[in-house]
């Protein structure tokens, strides 16, 4: 792939965010079909998402459990434990069960609505496809990553203070007064705003990859199966190099 196609296609889909944003903040995104999406989304994916937190959350006590022993650091075990719930490992990986999910569902039906003509019939209706098509599945794959937020990194915290408890005796309490000592609402913010902007840019690059197919002339189900692809692909490179860029702008918490 040559150097124009990858900026070529990395502009579009900043133009595609760019135009959702601007969507969003005039008020002009269908609010009964981005709720709609929003159930679905967090229905669908509820049980990875909680799956995912479970696993994680072991590892994370696991993890942990070899500095205690290193370092008896006992009293740092819950701070280090929560960075990691709320705002390094948490996030990022439920962006991927996001992306895996719920981002392969948009580009899929977008892409089949743009290979039915779905979005030219709406066109004929006089209808934004902006509005009514893009906007409102980034919004519920935004929303969608804020609800999940908080539960599942809580349980992720849980499990690894269960895991820190079963097997290396590492008190519940000491964990949890460290995490109410060392841990500030500033870290749950950062956790909160890197699920929004994961979310942004799921479900930007999912619809974008869909929406490629209505902007070409390239109809055929294998055509749909690349657009999946393509939009799997780059939501969780995209996904990769916003959390790179935030754990290199942001603090130790």
């Amino acid at each position: 792939m040559s150097a124009d196609a990858v900026f070529g296609g990395a502009g579009g889909l900043i133009g595609r965010g760019v135009d959702v944003i601007t969507c969003v903040v005039r008020g002009r995104v269908d609010v009964r079909e981005t709720i709609r999406l929003t159930d679905v989304g967090v229905r669908e994916v509820l049980g990875t998402a909680v799956a995912g937190a479970i696993v994680i959350g072991g590892i994370v006590g696991l993890q942990g459990l070899s500095y205690l022993t290193r370092y008896n650091a006992s009293e740092v075990f819950g701070w280090a434990a929560a960075l990691s719930a709320f705002r390094d490992v948490g996030p990022v990986l439920l962006a991927f069960a996001i992306a895996a999910r719920l981002g392969t569902q948009n580009s899929a039906d977008t892409a089949a609505s743009a290979a039915r003509e779905r979005i030219d019939a709406l066109c004929a209706l006089g209808l934004d496809p902006l509005r009514v098509v893009i906007a409102p599945r980034v919004c519920a794959v935004t929303l969608t990553a804020l609800l999940l937020y908080p539960p599942c990194a809580a349980l992720m915290l849980f499990v690894a203070f269960v895991f820190a408890l079963a097997l290396g005796g590492q008190p519940v309490a000491v964990s949890w007064w460290s995490v109410v000592t060392y841990i500030g609402a500033g870290v749950l913010w950062e956790g909160l705003g890197r699920m929004a902007l994961f979310g942004v840019v799921i479900g930007t690059a999912t619809t974008h990859a869909g929406l490629s197919l209505w902007l070409s002339d390239r109809r055929a189900a294998r055509d749909i199966g690349a657009a999946v692809y393509d939009g799997s692909v780059t939501s969780v490179i995209a996904i990769s190099v916003v959390n790179g860029a935030l754990s290199l702008a942001g603090g130790t918490g």
